[in-house]
């Protein structure tokens, strides 16, 4: 198997030239940009990279080489794609993704660029999430202002962590990339042999029929006979070198993560909410006469709770603590319910205690921010605290036993209560601009919304949504929450909730045919590690990263695991950012990125009560801009 490693090589730097169809593209796009408030471009800028998609005629599989260009300029974190013609929505979410990924490889900011994406495809049935590899080398070469070296193509989608996942008809791309004169072919980690079914029409007499043959394809002889060397790239980064020369800088990850800030901040936290919950199981013990075995349990967890304590896991134990905290509620209302003679009234009055709790910690919310934002993580925590009680809140009144409602009810007090022990975490003098945070919600928003519809629609069309759906469910449901966060100005929350929603839609999309779960893994939590020490080395301490990371580390589930690593990831970077361009005027104007496609969004499920996990309008010059496209292709036709 012929890995990165094993094939090094010079050769002449050349930049492809545009086709006159690339040019009028390119001059439709200029016109846009001079329409809009982002800066304007010069079309002789940026990468033009080879893409090969594979496609079904009547003859059967086909390939094709096509042409993209990629330029980032300064701008609000727009993402614009225009193809000719319109293709599927999947092509606007790869280069969604590759923007992303591009701007994490290279350490820039997406919110303070812009990315376009002009796509020569000759047929509306192509997709795009092969295409996201090569966009994303693109868009890092034309940052970095590297060329790319003559005759090499790549196949392969981007995941969210760098990784090059799987994609189909490679057989019938290389033949297509080897009809343009290709050197070199590049395809996912662990797609140098695959199968592919071809079909034979078989005529016997007057009937016709089509006979299915499988055939296995070793990629690196099938090169060899067409004069193309076939190699794998497994990170984004060995694809980068392979396509200009340039080797990416690779941080090791530090050993360990905690550091002594972290555990200071939640060691009293972890103390005090592991007192309390001791102290209520002394009185569910003497004042309940149900639930003995449930009780005994507690005492387990309780136990658990200190040795935690005592091995410095103070988030894990502040965790198991709330867990105990909220069952032992549950048992205690419940007992007074069983035991009261008007039940009716004292459901009300319980929901009605609950309300106030909510009130109560909504109001300590806007208390806190009254002197200015402090800490946009822990009050980001508080903020999507407070929205998920209400919602459990509302969500009791649908509960269809009395017995699931008071359980709704105990959850939600506790939500309520993990508002005020949030902000307790808070540990920074900082302020943050309130205008800029209100920007950066908007993007995370959009961005997320539009991560969150393309994982949908690739992993739809695939043969792996067994296991997947769990983690497009919860990403609606985040999702959801991040737009109440937003409209209500909890724009700290909706920021880490379009987050949580991101992360939890791409470590759906990664983990597509991807059976190395133990290396994904390790390779989620080293980086996510990576991550935290750069934030350390601003300055800053991640406590909401760092928490992620230890709970993470406490689960079980392969992709739960996977995707609180990535969460911890993304949590440690965006808090860095927030931190270092808080003290800059924002932008005068900032709108939620959209695509110039109108994309078509997914019916999103009623969100239900959320698994416990602890503590744990666009503008209208933009609308300018595109009637002006219109017009100048109405120009154009006449």
């Amino acid at each position: 198997m012929i890995k990165l490693w094993d094939y090094k090589k010079t050769t002449q730097h050349n930049r492809y030239t545009l086709s006159n169809s690339m040019r009028l593209v390119l001059a439709i796009t200029l016109f846009i940009l001079l329409t809009t408030p982002a800066s304007a471009i010069n079309i002789d800028e940026g990468v033009t990279i080879p893409i090969v998609a594979a496609y079904s005629t009547m003859e059967g599989e086909t390939g094709v080489l096509l042409n993209a260009t990629v330029i980032v300029t300064e701008g609000n974190g727009h993402v614009f794609v225009d193809t000719q013609p319109y293709t599927q929505v999947d092509l606007q979410g790869s280069a969604r993704m590759a923007t992303l990924v591009a701007s994490d490889i290279t350490g820039i900011d997406p919110t303070e660029h812009d990315f376009y994406f002009i796509i020569e495809v000759t047929s509306p049935i192509i997709s795009g999430p092969s295409a996201g590899a090569a966009l994303t080398v693109a868009a890092i070469a034309d940052i970095e202002d590297w060329q790319l070296i003559d005759g090499v193509v790549m196949t392969g989608m981007i995941n969210p962590d760098g990784s090059i996942g799987p994609v189909g008809g490679i057989p019938y791309k290389l033949d297509a990339a080897a009809q343009h004169g290709t050197s070199l072919f590049i395809v996912p980690e662990g797609q140098i042999n695959v199968v592919i079914t071809e079909n034979t029409i078989v005529r016997k007499g007057a009937f016709v029929a089509v006979e299915e043959k499988t055939i296995k394809v070793d990629l690196v002889e099938r090169g060899r006979e067409l004069d193309v060397e076939v190699v794998e790239a497994i990170t984004i980064e060995d694809a980068v070198e392979l396509f200009t020369g340039h080797e990416i800088h690779r941080s090791e990850p530090p050993i360990g993560v905690w550091s002594a800030e972290y555990l200071d901040v939640l060691r009293p936290l972890g103390r005090n909410v592991l007192d309390e919950a001791n102290q209520l199981y002394l009185v569910a013990v003497n004042e309940t006469t149900q639930f003995s075995g449930t009780l005994e349990v507690q005492k387990v967890l309780l136990d658990r709770g200190q040795e935690q304590y005592d091995e410095q896991q103070y988030y894990a134990a502040t965790n198991t603590g709330l867990l105990v905290l909220n069952n032992l509620k549950f048992i205690l209302w419940w007992e007074e319910y069983s035991n009261t003679k008007d039940q009716d009234e004292y459901l009300n009055n319980l929901y009605q205690t609950v309300n106030l709790e909510i009130n109560h910690s909504r109001q300590e919310v806007e208390w806190f921010k009254e002197e200015g934002l402090k800490d946009v993580d822990g009050v980001g925590a508080a903020e999507i605290r407070v929205v998920m009680a209400e919602q459990l809140l509302e969500d009791a009144r649908s509960t269809e036993t009395e017995i699931d409602y008071v359980k709704t009810l105990a959850l939600a007090s506790m939500r309520a209560e993990t508002v005020l022990w949030w902000l307790s975490l808070v540990n920074t003098d900082h302020t943050t601009d309130d205008g800029m945070l209100k920007d950066r919600a908007g993007w995370y928003v959009g961005t997320a919304s539009s991560v969150v519809t393309y994982a949908r629609t690739i992993i739809s069309e695939s043969d792996n949504m067994h296991g997947l759906s769990g983690l497009l469910d919860e990403a609606d449901v985040s999702l959801d929450r991040a737009v109440i966060e937003y409209e209500r100005g909890y724009y700290s929350g909706a920021i880490y909730d379009s987050l949580l929603a991101y992360v939890q839609a791409s470590t759906a999309i990664s983990l597509m045919g991807y059976s190395d779960v133990g290396t994904k893994i390790q390779r989620s939590a080293n980086a996510a590690r990576v991550s935290i020490e750069e934030s350390r080395n601003a300055g800053i301490e991640p406590v909401l990263a760092v928490s992620a990371y230890e709970y993470a580390d406490s689960l079980e589930s392969p992709s739960q695991q996977i995707m609180e690593y990535n969460y911890a990831r993304v949590l440690a970077k965006t808090t860095l950012q927030l931190t270092t361009t808080s003290n800059v005027s924002h932008s005068a104007v900032s709108a939620t990125p959209i695509p110039l496609k109108t994309v078509c969004p997914t019916q999103t499920p009623t969100p239900q009560v959320p698994a416990w996990d602890g503590l744990d309008v666009p503008g209208i010059s933009i609308i300018s801009g595109i009637l002006g496209v219109f017009a100048a292709m109405i120009l154009l036709r006449r």
